[in-house]
C-alpha cells in the first residue's frame, strides 16, 4: 500500500543550482528537498521541506510534500499532523484524506483510518487503494463478511488482480468458507502460478475441506521450493498420517524435528506414526522425549501409558498413572484404573485406597463398590468382599457390569447371596 504516497513534484520548476541566489521560493525549497531524497540524504531534505512550508503556509501542495516525507521515513504521527493541515486548507483532498486513513492504520488506529476511508468511498466509491485498505482493515477487525465485499468490488474494478482474489480467499478462509477460499486461490494462482503464499493457504483450506490429496500436492510445492519450512513439514505429515502413510510421515517429523529439536508435539507425533506402524520401542522413545520437554502434557501420559499396559510392564504403567491423577486429581476414571492396576500388583492396601477415594466422591459407583469387594475378599474377609459384590451388583444396570460382578463373585468362591 506504500503506493498511495508520493512525493508531489512540479515538472514546471527549473532547478536552480547557484549558491548566491539571495532567497530561494517555497517551489524551489521543494524540489531541491524532493532531490535530497533521490540522493539519501535525509536530514537536509526534511530542512527544504520545513522551508518550503515556512515560505508558504497556506499553500497544502508544501505540507503534502511533507507528509510525503514523513511516511518514505515511516514518521506517521508527524505525517498525520501534516494531512490535518492540508484538510484544513483543501477538505475536499480524497487523496490526503485516503493517506491519512493509511498513516492511522500504520499507528494500528483502525477506527479512525476506517472513519477516513470511508468518507473517501463516500465520494469515490471506485478507489481502488482505500478499498484494498479498508478490506486490510476489516480482516484485522475479523469483520470478514464487510473485507470480501470490499474485495469482490475490487475484482470487479480489476479482474487480474491476483493479490485481491488472494486477500478473498483470506477472508472466506477466516470464516471457515473452504469452498469459496480455495476458489479464490485457485484464481490467484491462475494469474500468478509461483505465488506460494497462494500455494500455501490453498493447501490448508484442503486439508480443512478435507481434501488430503488435493492438499498433497500444494504442500508438495511448497515444500520442494522451501524444504525447511516447518509448519508445511508438519501439515504434510499431518495428511500422510490421516493418509494412513505413516512411513512417509514419520519421515517429514524427523526433518521437523531435526528443525526444531525442543517441540515436544514433533516428538508425539512421531511417537503416534510409530505407534500406528507397531514400533512401540520407538513410539515408546518418542513419548518419553515428549514428556521430558514437556512434561505437563496429558495424551503424552496416556499414550506412554497405553504402551507400558501393553507391555505389562506395570510398575511403570503404575508410575504414569500416579502422575496423570497429580494433573488431574478430580478424574475418578484414573483412580479407578489405579487402583485396578495395584491389584493386579497385589498391592491390596494401596488399591483399596483408591477405591475408597473414589466412593467418598461417588458413593454408588458400581466399578468402585465391586473392586472394592474383591480386595476385601482377597484381603481374607470373603463374606465382606461378597457382600460388597452384591451391593455393587444391584446397583448396575449394564450388562456387561453384572457380568464382571458376577465373575469377581465366582472369582472369590462364592456364589449370588
Amino acid at each position: 500500500m506504500n503506493k498511495v504516497i508520493g512525493l508531489t513534484l512540479l515538472s514546471s520548476l527549473v532547478w536552480l543550482f547557484s549558491c548566491d541566489a539571495e532567497e530561494m521560493s517555497a517551489e524551489q525549497y521543494a524540489a531541491r528537498a524532493v532531490q535530497s531524497v533521490k540522493d539519501g540524504n535525509q536530514v537536509k531534505a526534511l530542512a527544504d521541506f520545513d522551508k518550503a512550508v515556512e515560505s508558504a503556509p497556506d499553500k497544502p501542495i508544501h505540507y503534502r510534500n511533507r507528509a510525503a516525507f514523513f511516511a518514505l521515513t515511516a514518521q506517521w504521527g508527524k505525517a498525520i499532523a501534516d494531512y490535518d493541515t492540508v484538510l484544513k486548507l483543501d477538505k475536499n483532498d480524497q487523496v490526503t484524506l485516503r493517506n491519512r486513513g493509511y498513516a492511522y492504520v500504520q499507528l494500528g488506529k483502525l477506527n479512525q483510518a476506517l472513519a477516513d476511508l470511508d468518507a473517501v468511498l463516500q465520494v469515490q466509491p471506485d478507489d481502488n487503494q482505500a478499498l484494498r485498505c479498508r478490506a486490510y482493515i476489516y480482516a484485522v477487525q475479523k469483520q470478514d463478511v464487510k473485507a470480501v465485499e470490499d474485495l469482490t468490488k475490487l475484482i470487479e474494478n480489476n479482474p487480474s488482480d491476483a493479490q485481491s482474489y488472494k486477500a478473498r480467499g483470506d477472508a472466506n478462509a477466516a470464516q471457515s468458507k473452504w469452498s469459496d477460499a480455495i476458489a479464490d486461490y485457485s484464481k490467484a494462482l491462475e494469474l500468478n502460478p509461483k505465488d506460494l503464499e497462494s500455494i500455501s493457504a490453498r493447501a490448508i483450506a484442503d486439508l480443512h475441506a478435507g481434501d488430503k490429496n488435493k492438499a498433497f500436492s500444494d504442500l508438495n510445492a511448497v515444500l520442494e521450493a522451501k524444504p525447511d519450512n516447518l509448519e508445511f513439514l508438519r501439515l504434510r505429515a499431518q495428511a500422510n498420517y490421516g493418509r494412513n502413510q505413516f512411513d512417509s510421515a514419520i519421515i517429514d517429523y524427523s526433518k521437523a524435528i531435526n528443525l526444531k529439536s525442543d517441540d515436544a508435539s514433533l516428538y508425539a507425533a512421531r511417537g503416534f506414526s510409530r505407534l500406528k506402524k507397531g514400533d512401540k520401542n520407538g513410539a515408546l522413545e518418542d513419548f518419553t522425549k515428549a514428556i521430558e520437554l514437556k512434561p505437563d502434557e496429558i495424551p503424552y501420559y496416556e499414550a506412554r501409558l497405553y504402551i507400558y499396559g501393553s507391555e505389562n510392564d506395570l510398575e511403570k504403567a503404575l508410575g504414569d498413572l500416579t502422575h496423570l491423577i497429580a494433573l488431574k486429581p478430580d478424574q475418578i476414571e484414573l483412580y479407578l484404573r489405579r487402583a485396578n492396576l495395584y491389584l493386579q500388583l497385589n498391592k491390596k492396601d494401596e488399591s483399596l485406597a483408591d477405591f475408597e477415594r473414589v466412593l467418598a466422591k461417588d458413593p454408588q459407583n458400581v466399578a468402585a463398590l465391586a473392586g472394592k469387594g474383591e480386595v476385601i475378599a482377597k484381603k481374607g474377609n470373603r463374606r465382606a468382599g461378597a457382600e460388597q459384590l452384591e451391593e455393587a451388583l444391584r446397583l448396575a444396570t449394564d450388562p456387561r457390569d453384572k457380568a464382571n460382578i458376577q465373575a469377581k463373585l465366582h472369582g472369590i468362591g462364592v456364589g449370588p447371596l
